[in-house]
């Protein structure tokens, strides 16, 4: 067996290619207009009636992908695609494969590429209805047929994508909420948290210092600065605003959690991997992450236990997922971090006693309920998103350096009004337009899924992030002999799982049960997001979202699977459970249970995986099988893809 497989000497190559990133020029046209876009993957699919890019209408349309093929040493590759439309790709000037029609019929004739970087461009037309579905493949002697992996692609930098950027920003920053009239943009469709329990479960003086100051608190904040706090006026409306929030009660919190809990809960928050996404209190110098030092000072002591279970309850589009938390984890979970974020030292307050009947009458005023449903506080007197985009965004308003005494003032910094203002040329059509493919692209980054998952080899932020809380279970016997806690990568997630399964994972609701209960951490649910993304996710990879088809297995090859699959063959069920039947001996590491094998993988994934697994997740432990196609077991010849197709066959219902 080779030691070092050529996918992953490629993979290496394009990781270390400069300053260049492993993507790809994407130019679209369609209507007379061009927009040209990053993609990881020269792949997509776009039914009929969508826009392929929220800046072009639907209908007929072509994209011509442009970049570098990058190659870690001399190989002999035949590309094919696969798809409905007509595509051709070129590689250093020369015509390699062309297709119409139906793709996938055919593939170029196996043709030698040296070492290094090779121009590379694919054009693809669209059906004429509009419609298309392109991804591109490639085979050789060392591997069978699969996608061409994202991280052979390089592209010189590119110039920023202002227009994209500012129009993801004005959704993000619910401008629509004010100025109404945009619809079609799936995150025009978001809230801000709701407030009618703000009163039973957020503390009066955090509120008034919220409102006062966003950005001081978060960053990366979307709620606007609408109050002057550097006037007594001004400190005098956060504090009218705070004691009117004060009334909007839905029950009584619960008591605070017994403080005797909180070591418990620094076990879990260790074990969940929160310090991906959050700084521990008293470290607060990371911007990328949330930091955690004013939970005591938001809270109401017994509230946070509830956040913590349920924390969409109140803010559906939250950014916090659900772990599912028993009572007693969130309890514990909950007196951790309230002892910890206690010790933070505050200054006194220097806001006045607020008076409710004033607070509504401002939270009117400022349109509060634009954004946050429930109050009724709403002001429906501000000009539609139609009107705004005829005026000059960076002349006045709220995106200029100098929005006015009247104008919410934004946590914009020049970069974002640039690229706003560069979106405001553009006109509210792409706010019309929803795209899946980029919709899921931006959640991806926007929910943090890289800070626990490793993506287009590069390692999860986490790997390098949770020795920050491994004091928290120093204590515990036996936390460092647990099975492999390492976590799936994503770099072919929208291939590897059917989207109906990806949606079940993102809703928390998994088909089957969680695949991988050893682990401590546990995938959260982001319900609002799940079906968009999970739709989104396949098609970035260029397949039709959907879910596995009903069984159908071949009876003889499954048992030769079975027998394959068995100790006497490769030794799956050494670390693999069949149904109820445990793994034999997993002594370092786990596999995903058999029996969910059927609903989850998609079968090229699968192939890809037996093949050879650590090109799809570096430092792997699960053994590689095949060697340029053969295998050391005798079963039908030796031919390792049929015995893969054995045991896919068995796996489909063991």
């Amino acid at each position: 067996m080779k030691q070092v497989p050529f996918f992953v000497s490629v993979l290496s190559a394009a990781l270390t290619a400069g300053s260049a990133r492993a993507e790809l020029a994407a130019t679209f046209e369609s209507g007379g207009a061009k927009d040209t876009r990053a993609d990881r993957l020269p792949a997509l699919y776009v039914k009929a009636g969508e826009s392929p890019t929220p800046f072009l209408p639907g209908g007929e349309f072509s994209v011509t992908w442009t970049g570098k093929l990058v190659l870690a040493e001399r190989q002999r590759l035949s590309f094919s695609f696969e798809g409905e439309g007509k595509a051709t790709l070129t590689i250093d000037g020369e015509e390699v494969h062309t297709e119409d029609g139906t793709l996938g019929a055919t593939a170029s004739k196996s043709t030698r590429f040296n070492k290094g970087e090779h121009d590379i461009t694919i054009v693809y037309r669209s059906k004429a209805d509009g419609s298309g579905r392109f991804r591109l493949f490639w085979e050789e002697r060392a591997f069978p047929k699969q996608s061409v992996p994202p991280t052979v692609f390089k592209t010189e930098a590119m110039e920023e994508d202002l227009a994209r950027k500012g129009r993801l920003l004005f959704a993000e920053n619910h401008c629509s909420k004010c100025h109404m009239g945009a619809a079609g943009m799936t995150e025009l469709t978001e809230f801000g948290p709701m407030l009618l329990a703000s009163g039973s479960r957020l503390n009066e003086q955090w509120i008034a210092e919220w409102l006062a100051n966003p950005s001081a608190f978060r960053h990366d904040t979307r709620m606007p600065d609408l109050i002057d706090e550097s006037t007594p006026a001004g400190k005098q409306q956060a504090a009218d605003l705070a004691a009117w929030l004060m009334t909007q009660k839905v029950g009584e919190a619960p008591p605070a959690p017994d403080k005797a809990l909180a070591q418990k809960g620094g076990e879990h928050f260790h074990r969940l991997g929160c310090v991906a996404c959050h700084t521990p209190a008293g470290s607060e110098g990371d911007p990328n992450r949330v930091p955690l030092s004013n939970v005591a000072f938001k809270f109401q002591p017994g509230a946070l236990s509830g956040f913590l279970k349920k924390p969409d309850a109140w803010y559906a589009h939250i950014g916090m997922p659900d772990f599912a938390l028993s009572d007693a984890e969130a309890d514990q979970i909950a007196a951790f971090l309230l002892d910890e974020s206690s010790k933070t030292e505050r200054k006194p307050s220097t806001f006045p006693k607020g008076d409710p009947a004033k607070g509504m009458e401002i939270a009117t005023a400022l349109n509060c309920g634009s954004c946050h449903a429930g109050t009724g506080a709403m002001n429906v007197t501000l000009p539609t998103t139609d009107a705004i985009f005829k005026k000059d965004w960076a002349a006045a308003g709220c995106v200029s350096a100098t929005p006015g005494p009247k104008a919410p003032r934004l946590a914009l910094d020049d970069a974002d009004r640039a690229a706003l203002v560069a979106f405001s040329k553009k006109g509210m059509a792409p706010l019309t337009r929803h795209v899946p493919s980029e919709y899921a692209a931006s959640k991806v980054k926007a929910l943090h899924c890289t800070s626990c998952h490793g993506m287009d080899g590069h390692a999860s932020l986490l790997d390098t992030r949770h020795v920050e809380t491994k004091s928290l279970v120093a204590h515990v016997a036996g936390e460092n002999e647990k099975l492999d806690q390492s976590r799936p990568h994503l770099t072919y997630i929208g291939e590897m799982l059917h989207s109906s399964y990806i949606e079940g994972m993102l809703t928390g609701k998994p088909t089957g049960g969680r695949p991988r209960p050893w682990l401590d951490m546990r995938m959260p649910g982001y319900t609002s997001y799940a079906t968009g993304l999970a739709d989104g996710l396949a098609r970035l990879h260029g397949v039709v979202p959907g879910k596995a088809e009903p069984v159908q297995i071949d009876a003889a090859l499954a048992e030769i699977g079975k027998k394959i699959a068995s100790s006497e063959g490769f030794g799956c069920t050494t670390c693999h459970g069949v149904g109820p039947v445990k793994p034999s001996a997993a002594f370092e590491v786990e596999g995903v249970n058999f029996a969910l094998s059927h609903e989850r993988l998609r079968k090229e994934w699968y192939i890809r995986w037996m093949d050879n697994p650590t090109s799809v997740t570096p430092g792997s432990k699960m053994p590689r099988y095949s060697d340029e196609g053969k295998s050391q077991r005798p079963e039908l010849d030796g031919d390792a893809n049929k015995q893969f197709e054995a045991i896919w066959n068995y796996i489909q219902k063991p």
